[in-house]
């Protein structure tokens, strides 16, 4: 990315803010229903999710590291990684309460999203801690 332009010449910032958001937060938010729920320590990750996004908004501004980080994030446009995860955690929410009653997924979720339906041997209500 910092190929593509710095401070002086080649990117515009609205359109690393594009690329940012379109190109790089997917890949880190892939598969984050997995550690993204109420119950899971997710301290870490998010803090590592911070960091990546105040990088990113340091390359998209082209400003010093020591500019506050959440003004700068206002700047850009970006909103912060909780209520990012949290945006992205009710879609999923909605794309499983739209599942038919009688598709397979339902007897794969708990028993509160599973839709009446008799939960299989490894639904996620039956898996232990270990």
């Amino acid at each position: 990315m910092k190929m593509l332009g710095n401070s002086s010449r080649g990117l515009f910032p609205i359109q690393k803010c594009l690329l940012y958001r379109t190109c790089i937060l997917p890949i880190p938010f892939y598969g984050f229903q997995l550690w993204f729920f109420k119950s899971a320590p997710i301290v870490k990750n998010i803090t590592e999710l911070k960091k990546m996004q105040q990088r990113a908004v340091l390359w998209i501004t082209g400003i010093f590291q020591t500019s506050p980080s959440e003004g700068i994030k206002a700047i850009t446009g970006l909103i912060p990684i909780t209520l990012h995860l949290c945006k992205l955690n009710g879609r999923y929410y909605l794309c499983y309460a739209s599942i038919p009653s009688l598709h397979t997924i339902n007897s794969l979720l708990d028993s509160q999203y599973a839709k009446n339906q008799i939960p299989y041997k490894t639904a996620t209500s039956n898996l232990t801690t270990k």
